[in-house]
């Protein structure tokens, strides 16, 4: 019984998630690929996304100027999904922290 409990405790954690992204939005689809993927991930109860992205990219999503990148009304909902779902936003891999899975968009 005990055993069975401790299983089921497992199977229940919130695994954490790092989606790395490099793709440049002014040139490829790949970068609103990447945040239609991790704000559709961070709606999952038991997941814990993590996003990194480029300082610059980062700065310019917070300052809204992103209307001239690739499929940007993508990016925008994203955007705004993964702010409501509560994900974090590095501009740098965490050092201190360990992820149960790493996803990476390249260019």
């Amino acid at each position: 019984m005990i055993k069975e409990n401790k299983k089921e405790d497992l199977l229940l954690e919130k695994k954490s998630l790092l989606i790395v992204v490099e793709a440049d939005p002014e040139k490829s689809p790949r970068f609103a690929e990447a945040l239609r993927v991790a704000a559709g991930l961070s709606m999952h109860p038991r997941l814990s996304v993590n996003l990194v992205l480029k300082a610059d990219i980062l700065n310019d999503l917070n300052e809204g100027r992103s209307a001239l990148w690739v499929d940007s009304d993508i990016i925008e909902s994203s955007w705004m999904d993964l702010k409501e779902n509560g994900c974090r936003i590095f501009s740098a891999s965490p050092q201190d922290e360990q992820f149960d899975c790493l996803i990476q968009f390249d260019c």
